[in-house]
């Protein structure tokens, strides 16, 4: 290794180890479980149990083997604390095989033990996790090529949106055989699609040639476009499950841009990132808080509330007032991130370092006063 390439690793390390020794000011717990293979997805499983002030919960995990071995879709066992001793690191307790590198699985939002993945060439399989068969029960080609773009329907059961480097998007009827509803062709790869929370109708798709696409099932030929100019190419996308209106883009230059659904308008930029943002994941139970990954091995949590509030000169060195916290312990560049379903301010987040990272962030950074949503903020 050369001497830029040495220090680089030290100056990782050190990071590493500073963020270590503050763990204790900034999480209310935090655990690290080593993974044989990189997991390129994960997701918490929305059923859990309590018990003796203990919360026993499952995440969805993948393989990316690079060919050197199986792949598969994982169901990892942990648990969380509810006021008891808990045991957060990870187990593995079921794998499903598939035939290329797990890109993307996400559950049914409809029937949980139903999960879907898309792989390095397009295929999407559907597992039922409950079931003791080691593949999936259902395969289908709707992309030729690699993909990452995988959406459930949060309101139409069984719809199931992907995109891919193949330049499509397409959605599919799971309940009819894997119909192809939908597909549209683009001009470049597209990086990332998700369907709106509130109108089953409405999707996006982000591509690496600059645009976002908001899509209507409704008018499949009529196609609204934002232009992100100078961002390299959009990497994620994320409609806000409390505001109709409002979502965020994540781009291959580091900055995550906030839009107003109704005309496209830019609202903000937000910067803190230093290279291209990987995932982006609205808070399922606090409005305005978004979680953004990227490949500069950070996962920064933002409140959009904060958007415009005055800082003293030392608060703004350390970054813009809606940084809201940074996690700093991964030391490779962040692939996925999930809230947790069903306790607040608790993330689970996977990088290529091999690494799942569970945290919920301390409660002393937490403002407890709960702010409404500002009408103004859209207007």
């Amino acid at each position: 290794m050369d001497a830029n390439g040495e220090s680089q690793e030290l100056s990782i390390k050190d990071e590493y180890q500073l963020w270590r020794k503050n763990c204790r000011y900034m999480y209310e717990f935090v655990s690290e479980t080593a993974l044989t293979w990189p997991s390129l997805t994960i997701q918490w499983l929305p059923n859990h149990t309590t018990e003796n002030g203990v919360i026993n919960t499952k995440l969805l995990l993948g393989t990316h083997t690079s060919g050197n071995d199986s792949n598969y879709l994982k169901i990892a066992e942990t648990q969380i604390s509810a006021g008891g001793k808990a045991n957060s690191r990870i187990k593995i307790i079921k794998k499903f095989e598939n035939q290329e590198e797990i890109c993307r699985a996400r559950y049914m939002p409809q029937n949980p033990t139903i999960v879907g993945t898309i792989n390095g060439a397009g295929g999407v399989d559907l597992y039922n996790i409950e079931s003791d068969e080691r593949g999936s029960f259902s395969h289908f080609q709707p992309h030729s090529d690699n993909g990452y773009g995988l959406s459930w329907n949060p309101i139409t059961k069984g719809l199931l949106l992907t995109a891919s480097d193949d330049k499509t998007v397409c959605v599919s009827d799971t309940n009819k055989e894997n119909e192809q509803i939908f597909k549209k062709e683009g001009d470049d790869i597209f990086n990332d699609a998700k369907w709106h929370f509130f109108d089953n109708n409405i999707f996006a798709s982000a591509s690496e040639d600059e645009h976002l696409y908001i899509y209507d099932l409704r008018s499949p030929d009529k196609v609204s476009k934002f232009y992100s100019k100078n961002s390299k190419g959009i990497n994620s996308v994320a409609f806000s499950p409390f505001s109709h209106n409002l979502l965020a883009i994540g781009n291959t230059n580091s900055n995550i841009g906030i839009l107003d659904l109704r005309n496209l308008k830019l609202l903000h930029t937000m910067m803190g990132h230093t290279e291209g943002i990987t995932s982006l994941e609205f808070s399922p139970h606090k409005d305005g808080i978004l979680a953004s990954g990227s490949q500069d091995r950070r996962l920064i949590v933002w409140d959009l509330f904060k958007i415009g509030e005055e800082q003293q000169q030392e608060d703004a060195e350390d970054g813009c007032p809606e940084l809201f916290m940074m996690h700093a312990g991964h030391t490779a560049g962040v692939t996925d991130l999930s809230w947790c379903p069903f306790k607040e301010w608790t993330i689970g987040s996977v990088a290529d370092d091999n690494i799942v990272h569970l945290w919920e962030i301390n409660k002393s950074l937490i403002n407890t006063e709960e702010a409404d949503v500002d009408a103004d903020f859209l207007e």
